[in-house]
């Protein structure tokens, strides 16, 4: 069954749930946040564990009025949150409704955090003045099975690095160390004191072992050459039992 049509793009958008939960990845791991899943995303990457999420007939119409009382309800009852997490799914993907969605949330407020693939700095533009931090991937295509995104990582991070950035690196079993050397020349062009996390890849068993030996074996030492805050930080959401 598709999911209902938009309307009004200014004003409507697809998500696929809201929730309150712990922030499971990067620096920001453990603060409490408000976590508003957008529905489609612009790439499709072989390790997401939110593809079932991300199928049309799991997506619900939600108005802007309605999403922001549905954030004030979730902080009345589930409070004190750090931040509204805006994730994907892309949310950059729907930038034209996040234009009139981040001032509301700001006017109340919010800390707002935006989790993004990093592959839409037009659209990243367009809604930078009311973002607060900025969790970017970097999507080497060895990892994700989809292309090379070079040309826009490279736009995102000159935009973004005006913000509490930090950028993010998937790493699979299949993950070369030539696509880990461009994601490192990425970000020491960016500014190389922007926090970089290698993200072993996390399986129904736990950390993947392979994917976390490759990091410990040189993909590590190769970014602290360059970089000077590199970090391992697994996804911990799976380990704790939370989504």
């Amino acid at each position: 069954m598709p999911a209902p049509l938009i309307r009004d793009k200014n004003t409507e958008t697809e998500i696929s749930e809201i929730f309150s939960s712990l922030q499971g990845e990067g620096p920001y791991l453990g603060v409490r946040q408000i976590f508003v899943r957008f529905g489609r995303c612009n790439m499709h990457c072989g390790y997401c564990d939110e593809l079932e999420k991300m199928k049309e007939e799991n997506f619900s119409v939600w108005s802007l009025s309605g999403l922001l009382a549905e954030i004030d309800k979730m902080e009345k009852e589930k409070g004190a949150h750090h931040s509204v997490s805006l994730t994907g799914g892309e949310p950059l993907f729907y930038a034209q409704f996040l234009k009139n969605f981040l001032p509301k949330l700001k006017e109340r407020g919010w800390v707002t955090y935006l989790e993004t693939n990093g592959t839409l700095p037009a659209a990243l533009e367009g809604v930078l003045k009311w973002t607060d931090i900025i969790a970017m991937d970097l999507k080497p295509s060895s990892s994700t099975g989809d292309r090379g995104f070079k040309r826009e990582h490279k736009e995102f991070l000159k935009m973004a690095k005006k913000k509490d950035l930090f950028v993010k690196v998937v790493v699979t079993p299949a993950t070369t160390e030539s696509d880990i050397r461009e994601c490192i020349a990425l970000t020491e062009q960016a500014g190389g004191k922007i926090p970089f996390i290698f993200q072993p890849l996390s399986d129904p068993f736990g950390i993947n072992q392979k994917a976390l030996s490759l990091i410990e074996g040189s993909f590590f030492a190769l970014a602290q050459q360059t970089l000077a805050d590199v970090r391992v930080i697994p996804q911990m959401h799976k380990i704790w039992g939370v989504r």
